[in-house]
């Protein structure tokens, strides 16, 4: 144990611990001896803070991490000269556990190194002799930490604040935050999709964001294990469930039935929303989503994919060269070469087994985007291009068309001299809802090979083009699905034409018949658009 606060490493979390003792699950007080996960967390937090960033933890319940860091956070006060550390729990009572914790840890620490305080305070810990103080608020405090300066910020629980405060309260936390070296740790388990969050964990991803992440899984934390008795046999739930985890060992299974699923009400979706044993559950089977999640979690486990980079056409990752008399379809998103958060998707469907055969997801100008759509296009057999023809879509469509590929999709329009066909797919509240209903049938009755991990992960995160969990970061993290509702409508467009279904063909009888009853329902009259786009 160093006790040196000038020691290089004394500032290391694993050094700092030993130095004060908590409150186990027992009510004993005890010395602080980090568990192997914590041990992960110390390493992290001591990286971040070395590298000047800040640290987002994504975790199970009850692992320890809000006293860990609350511990870590009151002893870098301890020694520090005018040091503010702040402290955000998502609730009062919260608030207060938090409070008592970081005055039991400056109350046990070694003699020989704890500061004086002043006495009396129960909200916080004030340390007159270096002008330094622990501040412990609550989210549902008017403006948290406005007025205030912090030099270390600990969010705790940041998923339940949109539901006490919402992201206001987190801005202002943020704000509060000094631009010299001010450090920030947030830690929740995950709760809602689009949330502060959520958000903050797609930021991470970002090798340039000033956020990293650690993850800890349910299956790293000690306690979470137990010696099953004699002749014990697992429930189906958690036979299932172990079968699709092998690396879990027998005392995790026995915890788990015993007390995991007990805690969660015997409902294996929520124990897996409350103890994710990986970073895709975790967010998966959080919130509301649109897509079934349970079906494309059980696709990224049996994924058979791969990636490959195509480099001739421009990096396009590809799991299936082009078959013969295959039909393929290519839907595109664009995005503006200047847009820092959106980006254009491409994907390549191949229709007779629709299944992903290639995609592409970057940064581009349009005439690039549109060489991108060309090259790919003419690859795979000459494949219709369907391109999202909203904003800057508009002039990747030209420029396709300017190359002399005209195998575009075209829409058919109203205008000033009646109706008329314009190229591209148009994007609206009506069309998208068809488009994400259309993937979600298919995705539900398992016809979609999807291939790709990183669109599997933006299907399960999605929560819909309304919700105000996606407020900030629809338009900039779900490009890709976007381009997969796209795709699923170009794949029914091109069954509908009366070619081809999945694996089968279509019933010229039963076709026949759909049409003549929709004749009756109508006043349709005969066009030089495709019958098939009628029915």
């Amino acid at each position: 144990m160093i006790l040196d606060p000038n020691h290089p490493d004394f500032w290391r979390p694993e050094e700092f611990c030993p130095l004060t003792k908590i409150r186990s699950k027992s009510g004993a007080l005890v010395p602080f001896k980090l568990w192997d996960h914590q041990r992960i967390l110390a390493a992290a937090v001591w990286r971040a803070y070395q590298e000047k960033r800040w640290l987002v933890h994504v975790k199970p319940r009850q692992e320890g991490s809000s006293t860990f860091f609350t511990a870590l956070a009151t002893q870098h006060a301890c020694f520090r000269s005018g040091c503010l550390v702040g402290i955000l729990a998502h609730k009062r009572g919260a608030a207060q556990q938090l409070a008592n914790i970081a005055i039991r840890t400056h109350k046990t620490m070694h003699p020989a190194i704890r500061p004086r305080k002043t006495p009396g305070l129960k909200r916080s810990l004030e340390l007159p002799d270096l002008d330094s103080r622990v501040l412990i608020e609550s989210v549902k405090s008017e403006e948290p930490m406005r007025g205030h300066t912090v030099q270390v910020l600990l969010a705790t629980e940041i998923s339940s604040w949109s539901e006490t405060a919402g992201p206001e309260a987190w801005t202002s936390a943020l704000n509060a935050v000094s631009d010299d070296g001010g450090f920030v740790i947030g830690e929740s388990t995950p709760k809602y999709h689009g949330d502060e969050l959520h958000q903050v964990c797609l930021e991470a991803e970002d090798p340039d964001s000033k956020w990293m992440k650690v993850f800890i899984p349910w299956t790293m934390v000690n306690e979470y294990s137990l010696n099953p008795h004699p002749g014990w046999k697992p429930s189906q739930q958690v036979r299932e469930y172990w079968d699709n985890h092998p690396s879990l060992t027998t005392g995790q299974a026995y915890w788990m039935n015993r007390i995991g699923l007990a805690k969660c009400r015997n409902d294996i979706i929520r124990f897996q929303a409350e103890y994710p044993i990986n970073e895709l559950e975790c967010w998966a089977l959080a919130g509301d989503a649109v897509y079934d999640n349970e079906r494309l979690l059980k696709r990224l486990n049996d994924i058979d994919g791969g990636t490959g980079v195509m480099t001739e056409l421009h990096e396009f990752e590809s799991w299936e060269e082009p078959q013969e008399r295959h039909k393929y379809v290519i839907a595109c998103d664009p995005a503006g070469s200047w847009a820092k958060r959106d980006k254009t998707a491409i994907v390549c469907l191949d229709v007779n087994e629709c299944a992903q055969v290639a995609e592409y997801l970057g940064h581009d100008e349009a005439h690039r985007v549109a060489k991108r759509v060309v090259d790919l296009a003419n690859k795979y057999n000459r494949a219709r291009v369907y391109i999202e023809a909203n904003g800057v879509g508009e002039a990747v469509v030209s420029h396709v068309l300017a190359m002399g590929y005209n195998n575009v999709y075209f829409r058919s329009t109203s205008g000033r001299t009646g109706k008329q066909r314009s190229p591209g797919w148009y994007s609206n509240l009506k069309t998208k809802a068809q488009a994400e209903s259309y993937l979600q049938e298919l995705i539900v009755d398992g016809s979609m090979r999807i291939r790709s991990v990183r669109a599997l992960r933006q299907l399960m995160n999605y929560r819909g083009q309304w919700s105000k969990l996606n407020r900030d970061s629809t338009g900039g993290h779900f490009d890709l699905a976007a381009a997969f509702a796209l795709v699923a409508w170009a794949w029914r467009a091109e069954v509908g034409s009366g070619t081809m279904t999945r694996n089968k063909k279509i019933d010229p009888n039963v076709e026949f018949r759909r049409l003549l009853e929709r004749i009756e329902r109508s006043s349709y009259k005969k066009s030089n658009s495709r019958w098939g786009e009628h029915l």
